[in-house]
């Protein structure tokens, strides 16, 4: 989100963000980039008993349904009186569609929500919270298919784009996350050796996939390897050789680590963290649905096979020129194709198109 708006003030608009503060990612003094105004409310998305039941039977499903917010609507339909163009930034944001009257919008999508779901259950044992996913997220797909049919849609991704288009996207136009590559994710390169992983251990299809690096390739490899992640949940079992890393600013050394693992079974869109690794000039191990938005990455070994992904890491580790060359490989590739000037002459005449 952070990204797209850099590129809506570099094309020379003036920009308001009207926002949720949730208690799932709480910041207690927020503030704006350099020229936007930023208006943002107070919520709390977590489930709660007292409310559920309402959210469980929305039209959008449980999963859209938390982020709906009375003063953010006021908000909007007021807004929506004196702006120009309306960007719903995120799927979940659709929910304040029917208080922009007759103003222009796009819709920006950050991935192909049901699919994330859909992929996600695949690697999931029966249980009543595979069912209950399983219900909501049919409900959800019922209701992404209609938002995005006839809608104008700034994809994040080559492939969301096409798929968006198969459902029914009026337009499509590709924006992925981009990096102010002078000032964000500064390059450390890959000189050393240790390996890290970077994902939020409270989110399903991240400990899908690291569960399965830990037991299907970590046997493999017999190297530490660090997990940074505010929380472990206490369903995945953790090896003396997998250290936990609850805050990057602690003793963690971007320097020291120049091998990132990202071990993705499901999802959509684009990974960031894999954006931000290759920006820090890291060698990359990664699976087919993890490069997924990233262009043909180079400096990036992609494999979704146990062994040849052990075998890589083993190689990043042993082979110094090597581990190296690929991660110059993969900072250059980021900055020829995601750094943020490369996109702004575009926004600014996608959101000409949207005007006229």
């Amino acid at each position: 989100m952070e990204a797209l708006i850099r590129l809506e003030v570099a094309a020379g608009y003036t920009v308001t963000v009207c926002a949720l503060n949730s208690d799932k990612h709480f910041v207690a003094n927020p503030t704006p980039l350099p020229g936007v105004e930023l208006v943002s409310f107070r919520a709390t998305i977590s489930p709660k008993w007292y409310s559920a039941w309402r959210q469980l039977f929305h039209p959008a499903s449980f999963f859209a349904a938390r982020f709906e917010h009375e003063s953010l609507r006021k908000e909007v339909r007021s807004r929506a009186q004196t702006v120009d163009l309306i960007v719903v930034d995120s799927l979940f944001m659709g929910l304040y569609t029917d208080e922009f009257g007759l103003t222009p919008w796009v819709l920006r999508t950050h991935n192909v929500e049901f699919q994330i779901w859909n992929r996600t259950l695949k690697h999931m044992r029966w249980s009543p919270k595979k069912w209950f996913i399983k219900w909501q997220s049919r409900r959800l797909e019922i209701w992404e298919r209609q938002m995005i049919q006839g809608t104008h849609i700034w994809a994040i991704s080559e492939e969301d784009a096409i798929e968006m288009s198969s459902i029914g996207a009026k337009s499509t136009t590709v924006f992925p996350c981009t990096f102010d590559h002078h000032n964000q994710w500064h390059e450390s390169g890959a000189s050393g050796k240790a390996i890290y992983h970077l994902g939020a251990l409270d989110w399903l299809p991240n400990i899908q996939g690291l569960q399965w690096y830990i037991e299907k390739v970590h046997p493999l490899v017999k190297a530490e390897v660090t997990v940074v992640s505010r929380t472990w949940p206490s369903t995945l079992e953790r090896p003396t050789s997998i250290i936990h890393e609850p805050d990057l600013q602690g003793r963690f050394s971007f320097s020291d680590h120049g091998i990132f693992i990202a071990p993705i079974l499901s999802g959509s869109g684009m990974r960031i963290k894999l954006l931000e690794a290759m920006a820090r000039g890291k060698a990359i191990v990664t699976t087919g649905m993890g490069a997924e938005g990233l262009n043909g990455a180079q400096g990036v070994f992609v494999t979704d096979s146990p062994e040849e992904f052990a075998q890589a890491i083993i190689q990043c580790v042993r082979d110094d020129h090597f581990r190296i060359s690929q991660g110059k490989a993969s900072r250059a590739h980021a900055v020829a194709n995601f750094a943020d000037q490369n996109y702004v002459e575009s926004m600014r005449m996608a959101i000409q198109k949207m005007l006229s």
